[in-house]
């Protein structure tokens, strides 16, 4: 009979952006759930099957992840099952809550207006870009934005000119690099509630991650550590239902009308947690 284990995949090197599984291992082991970590290097090299060798068998694995490519995510689920274990997300939820075409269908009416190609092709992204109007639009992979250089490589102002919207998809695909992602998306820019903190190039906005775990809402946080006026979740329990994955995540925030908005879906297993979530709260409700 399986059990539930965590699995935690990291990078052999070490990271110019620290992640917090060391906290959540310490998190596990205080709960008395069990967990074991492997090299996330090999995983995206084309060996999971090695990486996940020493794994013991038998496990129903909840994963904790940097990001993983479909084909990455495929080739962990092959290591896993080669030993007898079963990863909770399937490669096909996973890809359900990754890419936004597979999620945008299902919450259309509470995300900004979306439209995307596959592939790179400007002259197509552009045509996508003016069915959503005169803008201002962000530009994003099927998967991530670039919103830390968010002039450069992210928004795109009203009634900006195509060798502007060219420059802004071109530094995308460039920031992404080999992790560039089916194809680009240009989704409506709506102004959200500021905080009153700055980053360098954009404001801090009222925004908050939730974790669904078997359709149910599970855990959420402010997704920036600064104090926030607490979020009634009660409207967002239903959201739950609306993505075909067992753990997966969605940010909301609040808009400057005083409504709020789906900014983005994720897979549960390579989301990081806010600052703001004590791992023993989210692991808690997964174990229950």
């Amino acid at each position: 009979m399986s059990r539930l284990a965590i699995l935690f995949a990291r990078p052999r090197a070490e990271q110019e952006i620290e992640d917090d599984f060391e906290a959540e291992a310490l998190a596990a082991e205080e709960l008395g759930i069990e967990a074991h970590e492997i090299d996330l290097d090999l995983v995206v090299d084309g060996d999971a099957e090695r990486a996940c060798a020493r794994l013991p068998r038998g496990r129903d694995w909840l994963l904790r992840s940097w990001m993983l490519k479909e084909d990455e995510y495929e080739s962990l689920e092959e290591g896993v099952d080669a030993r007898r274990g079963r990863l909770i997300t399937d490669a096909r939820s996973y890809a359900r809550a990754t890419y936004l075409p597979e999620w945008y269908p299902e919450l259309e009416d509470v995300t900004p207006a979306s439209r995307w190609i596959e592939g790179a092709d400007l002259d197509e992204a552009w045509d996508a870009a003016r069915a959503l109007g005169d803008g201002p639009w962000i530009v994003k992979d099927h998967v991530k934005s670039v919103k830390e250089q968010w002039l450069d490589a992210c928004f795109v102002p009203e009634g900006a000119e195509r060798a502007r919207f060219d420059a802004v998809c071109s530094a995308m695909i460039e920031a992404r690099g080999d992790r560039f992602e089916r194809g680009i998306v240009v989704r409506r820019f709506v102004r959200l509630r500021e905080l009153g903190y700055r980053m360098p190039e954009r404001a801090v906005s009222d925004e908050h991650r939730l974790f669904f775990f078997e359709g149910a809402l599970i855990a959420h946080a402010p997704y920036h550590d600064v104090e926030v006026v607490p979020l009634d979740v009660g409207p967002l329990r239903a959201l739950a239902k609306r993505v075909d994955s067992p753990f997966f995540t969605i940010d909301v925030a609040r808009t400057s009308d005083g409504g709020w908005t789906v900014i983005e879906v994720n897979d549960g297993g390579v989301s990081w947690l806010p600052a703001q979530l004590d791992p023993r709260a989210l692991y808690e409700r997964i174990a229950a």
